[in-house]
């Protein structure tokens, strides 16, 4: 009997450490946090879309998060320059744009004059990286930085 369970024991270790996908996942609600002007800010929920454009034939990311208080939101865009998605670096040049509202009314929200988006692992299901940027709200301009990414691709 004790052989039996043993033998079911090393067949049911066999199969979780042989299963695994090399692929990374990151838990469901994924993590973004950064830091604007000065003040600190994590998001309950992030998450990443990837898509086609129809008229230019590039591939576009989109980054969300819904900040901690739920009152807030981040959006990061990067347009590929072409139809892959690619580790890099990518800037306000190279169509990377950051959008930060302190409401989600959208009654404060604030756009990137610079930004910076780093690329650091990226495939079909997830993407991991870095931003910073200068925002404006048309009146006031306002550091973005410290910003980190893990993200699962929808």
């Amino acid at each position: 009997m004790k052989l039996n369970s043993l033998l079911g024991f090393l067949c049911l270790c066999l199969v979780a450490f042989t299963s695994c996908d090399k692929e990374e996942v990151v838990k469901a609600s994924g993590s973004c946090s950064f830091k604007f002007d000065g003040k600190s800010f994590s998001a309950n929920t992030s998450y990443g879309e990837a898509f086609d454009t129809t008229g230019i034939g590039k591939k576009v990311l989109m980054i969300q998060g819904l900040t901690g208080t739920l009152n807030s939101a981040i959006a990061l865009m990067i347009v590929f320059p072409d139809d892959t998605l690619v580790t890099g670096t990518f800037t306000t040049a190279q169509h990377a744009s950051i959008v930060f509202t302190n409401s989600v009314s959208g009654a404060e929200a604030y756009e990137s004059t610079s930004a910076t988006i780093k690329i650091t692992s990226i495939n079909s299901n997830y993407a991991e990286g870095t931003f910073d940027g200068i925002l404006n709200n048309g009146e006031t301009e306002k550091p973005l930085t410290d910003g980190t990414f893990k993200v699962n691709i929808n």
